[in-house]
């Protein structure tokens, strides 16, 4: 199981995609869980959404909602579809889920929470994921690939240093998140330049992972 993250215009959607339409991995996400795991973990988070509230004062569900989202993915991949399934390849999990609080939550969460919710979260990760593929490109390209797609998204329509500001922060944030995953036990982080040609990505991934395995 490895978790695809990077800057927006980085193409882990589409590199995710790929990787499943060829019948090579199946594709987990967040915004993917069943209805009823996501009703339990939300219940599971009601503790959260006092601690929360009372470190801020504010009933932050938006960010609660995000957590119990990627708690509902853990017990979902545990799933029988799941089960023989060579590569599981999570877009927008665990590493994209703690990096996008810190940049677009509450300040909050830009201060290094401690709450156990957000440990507990780190730690079961950890012993879930068995590698992190950060993907990146020069900001020139992130900006043209955001302009360019078909998707909606806040930095669609933004200048150039916004964009290389937003990249950075999520850069910033992902390798803060990635200091906190090795410290509770996390996997090896591989990293692929995707800056060149988006249709051969899915081979380089393959090659790297390949690699990793027999290095391992």
């Amino acid at each position: 199981m490895i978790e695809l993250v990077g800057p927006a215009g980085a193409g882990k959607t589409m590199l995710a995609q790929q990787l499943e339409a060829s019948g090579q991995a199946m594709r987990g996400t967040i915004w993917c869980v069943p209805v009823g795991s996501l009703a339990r973990s939300i219940l599971r988070h009601l503790p959260a959404v006092l601690a929360l509230f009372g470190a801020t004062g504010a009933w932050l569900w938006d960010e609660v909602k995000h957590l119990a989202r990627l708690d509902a993915l853990h017990d979902y991949l545990r799933a029988p579809r799941w089960n023989g399934t060579r590569l599981v390849v999570l877009d927008e999990g665990p590493l994209y889920t703690l990096s996008f609080l810190q940049v677009m939550g509450d300040a909050y969460f830009r201060r290094r929470p401690p709450g156990w919710w957000w440990g507990r979260t780190l730690r079961r990760w950890a012993r879930s994921l068995d590698a992190v593929v950060i993907l990146d490109a020069p900001d020139a390209v992130l900006a043209t690939r955001i302009r360019e797609r078909a998707k909606p998204h806040l930095m669609k329509d933004r200048n150039p240093d916004e964009v290389s500001a937003f990249a950075a922060a999520y850069r910033d944030a992902t390798e803060r998140v990635l200091i906190d995953l090795k410290a509770a036990g996390g996997p090896p982080v591989l990293r692929l330049d995707a800056g060149g040609d988006p249709e051969r990505l899915d081979e380089r991934l393959l090659t790297t992972l390949g690699q990793r395995v027999r290095a391992h």
